[in-house]
């Protein structure tokens, strides 16, 4: 019979079949999990021409967004570590690496401004590692910029830019070790250390700056501290502004106790005069355990910078502006997408001329052969220079507010210059040795004594509905956990209908309604109702829900304005700092109050961290009374001989959106 046969081949037998075909499958089962668990080795040989080509060769070839902003520390560790990578383990990241990410997140979470992201490349890194990075280029770029971020982190804790409140209870904290390379610690909460007891202070580990060894800026600039903070230790510095000795002479200077039937200002108006011992407390264990304030902001350092801000300086850059305009060389920059670090345009070479012209970008930073339309690192330095003198956020990035800055012609801002010399001039040509100044759109304060600048902060200013005034006043006094009594304004238009809603929760808040015998009557719908017809007052009292903060600086004046802390303490990272009603909400009133009170006696942040706690309202008279000019500057030269301009968020310029 043939083997064509059909009737053959249908009882041929399946089983070798099943079993060819099963044996198949499992080869290629085999086979891709192998693959998978195959690791890919990254080759160090293929990683190191990248890093020394980014860090020593050609610098402007980093292809990144993100800048280098340590490249000079970056440059050193990678020419001891011979070019390899620090924080791969193959291609995924290594342990040290994930506990350095870990730490800069919760450093990060603890600082709200962006610059801070910034720095430590986050954004670059949750954009990036979202998957594992498989190419060379990739995992170079990515560890040089790791090895950057835990420069900055490190110089931010050397030099207090974390707060220690800012920071986890425990954390992880570069490290190197002698033998062991960079290695990753844990340290124990700062605040024991400065406000513990003496068994503790012996016990307790220092601020994470002391633990790290490998990045000291003291030691790199020469073996000499150019910057005394660079080489400070926290326990001398803890040790002499809040453990020392008391002085065996005791002073005894006047002061106001106000009384709980104080005034609008929370101080006594004729309250009754005592005497406050100011000897420090002889027993540092019994000063170490007072009690301190939950905002205490620490020890003062003084600063020590030019402050500048004459007309004389204004009219030579109304001068330079003209000729500018004269010259025909300025153009704007036309609209198109946004500009920073690695990016290549046409725009940039006008970006470039623009920076050049107003002296951001000078010759020193020249691309020299390279690309005149690639935004390269001098360019990218140049943007932020001219970003923090116009007062916007210092990132790189020429955006919208940042082009429009930039678009701002000469002619405009000598008009602008030409407004703010007679501002400066309506002021006395000798502001005093002594005094203080706040400009309105620089959301800045400035404590100057001999032309020198001791003390500089943020502030919060008025809403445009709320305009902060221009107005030159005193400090007469400083009042501690002061009272409040609330304006008329407020009180009809917002606490009158929360009081009605929700008396007891107002009254846990300390408000009280005051009768007209200066007594104090509980929210009941007739007394808030009285209140509200005007013929009684409300008033929150001195504590730590007070909206006034825990210091007050009085200044006389017909606005009912004044200088005091607040418990809106997150307004201060914000670029724009209008919210207030008119007031001016300090961010470190407790070294205002330090500076002010210094030359009268024995005065610290332990002794002011001390009157900052509890209810008590405490009113200190100045013995030399400060001068404060509050100005509405949107352009001036400062101490470094640096043009500054500011929006003019009240308008009081006169210039139109047209001239942008």
């Amino acid at each position: 019979m043939s083997y064509f046969n059909p009737e053959q081949r249908k009882h041929k037998p399946l089983l070798p079949l099943l079993m060819l075909g099963s044996l198949c499958v499992s080869i290629l089962y085999y086979a891709f999990s192998a693959n998978q668990k195959t690791v890919p080795v990254l080759p160090e040989s293929a990683v190191r021409p990248h890093l020394v080509h980014w860090l020593e060769e050609n610098p402007d070839a980093w292809p990144a967004q993100d800048p280098i902003f340590n490249p000079a520390a970056v440059r050193r560790i990678y020419q001891r570590t011979n070019y390899r990578l620090l924080w791969f383990d193959n291609y995924n990241l290594s342990d040290s690496a994930n506990d350095l990410l870990k730490q800069l997140t919760a450093a990060s979470s603890g600082n709200p401004s962006s610059m801070v992201d910034y720095r430590y490349h986050l954004g670059y890194f949750d954009r990036t590692l979202r998957d594992t990075p498989q190419r060379l280029k990739m995992a170079a770029v990515l560890d040089i910029l790791l090895t950057d971020a835990f420069v900055s982190y490190a110089q931010d804790t050397q030099l207090d830019r974390i707060t220690p409140k800012s920071r986890p209870r425990r954390g992880i904290t570069p490290v190197l070790r002698e033998h062991q390379g960079f290695r990753m610690v844990a340290y124990n909460n700062v605040s024991n250390v400065a406000y513990g007891n003496a068994s503790q202070q012996a016990s307790s580990e220092p601020s994470g700056r002391k633990y790290f060894r490998g990045y000291d800026r003291a030691r790199m600039i020469g073996g000499k501290a150019r910057n005394r903070y660079y080489s400070r230790d926290y326990n001398t510095d803890s040790e002499r502004n809040l453990s020392r000795p008391a002085d065996s002479r005791s002073h005894r200077t006047r002061y106001n106790s106000a009384s709980n039937n104080s005034g609008n200002s929370g101080a006594s108006r004729g309250g009754s005069r005592v005497y406050y011992n100011q000897g420090r407390n002889s027993n540092p264990q019994e000063r170490a355990t007072v009690a301190r304030s939950e905002n205490s902001e620490g020890p003062y350092f003084e600063e020590n910078t030019p402050y500048g801000s004459d007309a004389y300086a204004l009219r030579n850059e109304l001068e330079r502006l003209r000729r500018i305009s004269d010259s025909g060389r300025w153009r704007p920059i036309p609209p198109g997408p946004v500009m920073t670090m690695g990016a290549r345009h046409p725009h940039v070479s006008r970006l470039r001329e623009l920076l050049t012209l107003y002296g951001d970008y000078q010759s020193r930073y020249s691309y020299g052969g390279s690309d005149p339309n690639r935004f390269d690192r001098g360019l990218h330095e140049a943007v932020l220079r001219f970003q923090k003198r116009h007062g916007l956020k210092p990132d790189g990035i020429v955006g919208r507010g940042t082009r429009k800055r930039l678009n701002l012609s000469p002619t405009a801002r000598a008009k602008i210059i030409e407004m703010n010399i007679q501002r400066r001039e309506e002021l006395p040509a000798n502001l005093g040795d002594r005094f203080i100044q706040v400009n309105i759109p620089a959301y800045r304060l400035q404590y100057v004594e001999n032309n020198r600048v001791k003390l500089a902060m943020n502030v919060v200013v008025g809403k445009k509905k709320h305009a902060t005034p221009e107005i030159t006043t005193r400090v007469s006094r400083v009042i501690f956990n002061p009272t409040w009594t609330v304006p008329r304004s407020i009180l009809v238009n917002e606490l009158l209908p929360k009081a009605r809603k929700d008396p007891s929760g107002m009254e846990k808040m300390g408000y009280r309604v005051v009768g007209g015998r200066g007594e104090y009557l509980p929210l009941t719908p007739s007394n808030l109702s009285a209140a509200g017809a005007g013929s009684y007052l409300l008033r929150q009292m001195g504590g730590e829900d007070n909206i006034l903060g825990r210091v007050k600086f009085e200044v006389p004046n017909k606005h009912d304005v004044y200088l005091h802390d607040t418990r809106a303490r997150t307004l201060f990272s914000l670029t724009d700092r209008d919210y207030s009603h008119g007031c001016i909400r300090l961010e470190k009133p407790r070294h205002l109050a330090e500076a002010l009170l210094r030359p009268q006696g024995d005065w610290d942040q332990w002794r002011i961290d001390q009157l900052t706690v509890g209810e008590k309202t405490t009113a200190v008279d100045l013995l030399r009374l400060v001068k404060v000019y509050i100005t509405y500057w949107t352009a001036w030269v400062d101490g470094q001989g640096r043009l500054n301009f500011r929006p003019d968020i009240y308008g009081k310029d006169g210039l139109s959106d047209n001239q942008f």
